[in-house]
């Protein structure tokens, strides 16, 4: 069975791809936003991570945006 010249385009593309995408927020960024090492850090990282692969979540920018709004973050400063 000789292989369709789209289905070897589409292999390759695949294979260029990523599975999991880089994370939009590190542990970094969240102490840069205040917060303090600790159990939340992966919580917050979790739900950002779901969002990001769900689509929901672009860039770090509205990554960000999100973990300010969601965690009430900022109000402090």
């Amino acid at each position: 069975m000789r292989e369709q010249p789209w289905l070897v385009g589409k292999r390759e593309e695949f294979a260029n791809e990523p599975i999991i995408p880089l994370p939009l927020v590190r542990g970094e960024d969240l102490i840069a936003l205040g917060l303090k090492p600790g159990p939340k850090f992966g919580e917050i990282l979790e739900a950002v991570e779901t969002r990001q692969l769900e689509g929901a979540l672009k860039t770090r920018e509205e990554a960000l945006d999100w973990v300010k709004r969601e965690y009430s973050l900022g109000k402090r400063n």
